[in-house]
């Protein structure tokens, strides 16, 4: 959405073929998204899904954090919990650089930016990088676990 030259609506059927998304779980996703005001329903013959914002004043840290079910990523990476200073594992002070790194990111991005760089030829994600549009890795059922998906 934040791509397109008008901000208009867009349908879920439509995102779901564009994207490459199973229809349930973009549906849940959507609807996360309206309840924080990231985007905007309409619903009549005509409706669809548009903005709550303009794209330059969302940040990819509202998505993430969203999407995310620890967007902070305090877990140890190794699945220990919650690493500490007092006990840490191997990659304690490793991830922290990078996890604070990765959240400043999130925090100082719009998605105006990112639908930017995406656009740009060779990049991932562009309209000639996009994949065949099945779950992970070509996975089916990738597909039904993500229909199920439930936003913590």
């Amino acid at each position: 959405m934040a791509s397109q030259p008008e901000h208009g609506l867009f349908g879920l059927q439509e995102i779901a073929q564009h994207e490459g998304i199973p229809p349930a779980y973009l549906r849940k996703v959507l609807g996360e998204f309206r309840r924080h005001r990231l985007l905007r329903s309409v619903k009549r013959i005509h409706g669809g899904y548009a903005l709550g914002r303009a794209p330059e004043a969302i940040t990819l840290w509202e998505v993430f954090s969203l999407l995310e079910a620890d967007p902070y990523l305090d877990m140890c990476i190794l699945g220990n919990r919650v690493c500490t200073p007092e006990a840490s594992c191997a990659f304690h002070d490793e991830w922290q650089r990078v996890r604070k790194d990765l959240v400043a990111l999130l925090q100082n991005r719009t998605i105006a930016e990112a639908a930017a760089d995406v656009l740009k030829p060779g990049k991932l994600g562009s309209s000639s990088q996009i994949g065949r549009g099945v779950g992970e890795y070509g996975d089916p059922r990738k597909d039904e676990e993500d229909a199920n998906w439930n936003p913590a």
